[in-house]
């Protein structure tokens, strides 16, 4: 699957106005408010608004046949799987404030008209990759929150 698919689009944005302050984990750390921040921040890394260093696990994933695994072949990602160092979120941010970030974020990879970021773990993908890899990261979260 892929955001860039409207039926997909549409299917997720569903489930995002699912989540609201009180959605409680069903597995790992986070918080619903760290997990919208967290997912900000991934969304900012493809359009370029940020530039993250590579991450240990770039040894690993970045490799053509682990990224291929992650991305293409698997259909969801296992619960409390690694995460990219500059993912984590340390403090606990207002829920509102942190939808609004991931949702501006969010919208603005979906209208984006290149896709050059450098992810910490994966490296450099295409177009089609950042669709797929999104997919599967978000979907992971939302997951995560029951929804």
């Amino acid at each position: 699957m892929t955001l860039f698919d409207t039926a997909t689009q549409a299917q997720i944005l569903d489930r995002i106005n699912k989540l609201n302050a009180s959605s409680q984990r069903q597995w790992g750390k986070m918080t619903v408010s760290q997990m919208l921040k967290h997912m900000s921040t991934a969304f900012a890394v493809p359009t370029e608004k940020i530039k993250l260093p590579k991450d240990k696990l770039y040894y690993v994933a970045a490799n053509p046949i682990a990224r291929y695994l992650m991305i293409e072949v698997f259909t969801k990602w296992p619960k409390n799987m690694a995460t990219v160092d500059a993912f984590i979120v340390k403090n606990d941010p207002d829920f509102e404030a942190a939808k609004a970030d991931f949702m501006a974020n969010y919208n603005d990879f979906l209208k984006a008209t290149s896709y050059n970021g450098n992810h910490p773990a994966f490296g450099v993908m295409s177009k089609e990759l950042w669709g797929k890899a999104m997919y599967l990261h978000l979907n992971h979260h939302l997951t995560q929150f029951g929804v």
